[in-house]
């Protein structure tokens, strides 16, 4: 009993603490979205399917009875998006019925977008188009036809299953809520729902809340502190800020509001490392007077609903917290909230369109592979405006009536596929010299971590060698982690650098893997220029003109490269390398395998390394 109270005092209670602020927090921001609706965007709701993002929902539902929720269906097309022809209405009618689609029915409701971090790009932009527009886009080639309403919240549910699959950006941008409710336990929620009975209905009262100079300034600095470059961020802010102080009923917004703002948009939060620092300095320095201890500078909580402000008389500590690095964050980054970025949608290579698996983007009228099979549907939406002319022409013709619908050869409509093609790194590692084990062990580092990430994208990673007369071949593209560790357990290393020997493996192993359906990317490690030719002679010169010549072969074929130069200082033979491939160059003083597999993770994944 003694040790279960010593537990209860010490770590659970904290991890408790911690549940009942992003829980409080929750809360507050399943009430504002309830009150400004569309025009906060919309909630962006970072859990797992489990039973407390089900609770949630249920609370915000609870509190906006009467609201339509409209949830989006997986694989979504533009069509089902923005509308598209009835093909049985119009069948059964003889004239064109058109269904407005499911943006023009959510309107005055929420949208809710289910596993939003692999929401297609072009349907992301679509749902964007409205929110911003007000109104549904149309497909319909009329000109004349009028537009549809929509206007409406969305509520992107992300599970985060993998730390590459992110939310489009644009989306993303719009969505002036964040809540994240990981660490929130379930048994901390359960026993009172906070306002469960009560409706919280629109209100545009909140508008009327004044907003200090002061105040917004130190926002503003916060905000691009942080690292934001979207205005459309500082909007979100200054309305959360005054649907905040609304909910507790101030006319005047205050640094509580700020701090709670902060939280719900940008998911900033003091660490506590460096208070808890402060005050053991301070408890040792004198520790005879009985002082009480200073609170917790920890913003994850609502201070004004307990009363009790937040340890800081304004936002200067926090500002400067987060100049410093003391900060810990959901979204730090707009352009990069939670590492997401829109073009880094979770999977390598590039897009391998017309194909004959993946998923559809699009039809067209002619086939994408000759033993193509026309898309039923679209095809008879292709016919169906032309079906009353036809009978009228047949009728004409031979004075006969269709009992069918005419289909011709110029109404068939195929649908186009496209997939995500797997990647192969493949790394050309100069294993020369005294420095070699160093850089052997960094690479083996960086192999396995990206092979601990690679199996769900079926990417692969492979190793070349070169070292004394020629390159060897360490490692044959694969995905086994097991396989890997085995074969990486024993490198060589030392003697002269045959680069031109490992360009020419690299090129031969890449062209290969992109015959084979990958989209292969090389990283080139290496601190210096090549002394041996492929013959293996110790010519300088010839090993010169070789390299040169290999290389620019990877810019002819297009291959994606990365040039990392492992030497102690930058040379000027690594960065005329990188500019003969093509290759960014990557500066790599220190042995670092996380740092490097992060650098080759990002090029893979088509975006910067964050």
């Amino acid at each position: 009993m003694a040790m279960r109270e010593s537990d209860n005092d010490g770590p659970f209670m904290a991890l408790r603490q911690q549940s009942d602020d992003r829980w409080r927090d929750a809360v507050t921001a399943a009430q504002i979205l309830a009150i400004a609706g569309p025009a906060i965007g919309g909630l962006w709701l970072t859990a797992r399917a489990c039973g407390i993002r089900d609770h949630f929902l249920n609370y915000l539902w609870s509190i906006t009875p009467g609201i339509p929720v409209t949830r989006l269906p997986p694989g979504a097309t533009a069509t089902s998006l923005c509308g598209h022809l009835d093909i049985g209405r119009s069948t059964a009618a003889g004239r064109i019925h058109w269904d407005h689609g499911i943006l023009a029915a959510t309107d005055g409701g929420f949208l809710v977008v289910p596993m939003a971090e692999r929401l297609d790009s072009g349907a992301a932009a679509m749902i964007t188009e409205a929110m911003d527009s007000g109104t549904c886009p149309s497909l319909r080639p009329v000109a004349a036809t009028p537009a549809q309403p929509s206007h409406f919240a969305v509520i992107a549910l992300d599970e985060a299953a993998e730390p590459e699959e992110k939310l489009p950006t644009c989306l993303a941008d719009r969505l002036g809520l964040h809540v994240s409710l990981d660490g929130v336990l379930l048994h901390t929620i359960m026993p009172p729902v906070p306002a469960s009975g009560a409706a919280l209905l629109p209100d545009n009262a909140w508008r009327r809340v004044r907003l200090d100079d002061h105040l917004l300034e130190q926002v503003c600095a916060i905000t691009t502190a942080t690292g934001h470059g979207s205005l459309r961020i500082l909007h979100h802010l200054t309305k959360v800020i005054r649907l905040h102080a609304f909910i507790h009923g101030r006319e005047a917004a205050d640094e509580n509001d700020a701090l709670a703002a902060l939280r719900l948009c940008l998911g900033v939060h003091l660490t506590q490392s460096q208070p808890r620092t402060e005050e053991q300095e301070q408890a040792q320095a004198a520790p005879s007077p009985p002082t009480p201890p200073p609170s917790e500078p920890e913003t994850g909580g609502d201070g004004n609903e307990d009363g009790v402000p937040p340890s800081f008389d304004n936002l200067t500590e926090l500002l400067a917290a987060v100049e410093m690095g003391h900060v810990e964050g959901l979204t730090l980054n707009v352009g990069n909230r939670a590492a997401r970025q829109g073009n880094r949608s979770g999977k390598g290579g590039a897009n391998a369109r017309n194909a004959r698996r993946g998923r559809p983007y699009g039809s067209s009228n002619s086939p994408p592979f000759p033993d193509a099979r026309p898309d039923l549907v679209e095809t008879l939406r292709a016919a169906a405006p032309w079906q009353r002319l036809r009978t009228q022409l047949l009728q004409g013709q031979t004075g006969e009536r269709a009992g069918h619908l005419l289909v011709r050869k110029e109404d068939f409509r195929y649908r186009r596929l496209r997939h995500q093609q797997p990647s192969t790194a493949i790394f050309v590692v100069d294993a020369s010299g005294s420095t070699a084990l160093e850089r052997l062990g960094e690479t083996k580092g960086a192999i396995e971590q990206l092979l601990a990430s690679c199996y769900v994208r079926r990417d692969e990673v492979s190793l070349i060698a070169f070292r004394g007369k020629a390159a060897e071949i360490l490692m044959q593209p694969t995905r086994s982690l097991v396989a890997a560790k085995r074969k990486l357990s024993a490198l060589p290393g030392g003697g002269p650098t045959p680069l031109a020997s490992g360009l020419e493996r690299g090129l031969e192993m890449a062209l290969a893997a992109r015959r084979r359906g990958s989209t292969p990317v090389v990283v080139v490690m290496t601190d210096g220029s090549g002394n041996i030719a492929l013959d293996g002679t110790a010519d300088r010169a010839l090993a010169g003109r070789q390299t040169e010549t290999i290389a620019r072969l990877y810019r002819v074929h297009g291959l994606k490269s990365i040039c990392i130069d492992i030497a102690r200082r930058p040379r000027d033979s690594v960065t005329s390398l990188a500019r003969l491939l093509g290759a960014d160059l990557h500066l790599l003083r220190q042995a670092n395998a996380a740092h490097m597999s992060e650098i080759v993770r990002a090029s893979m994944h088509g975006g910067p390394p964050s």
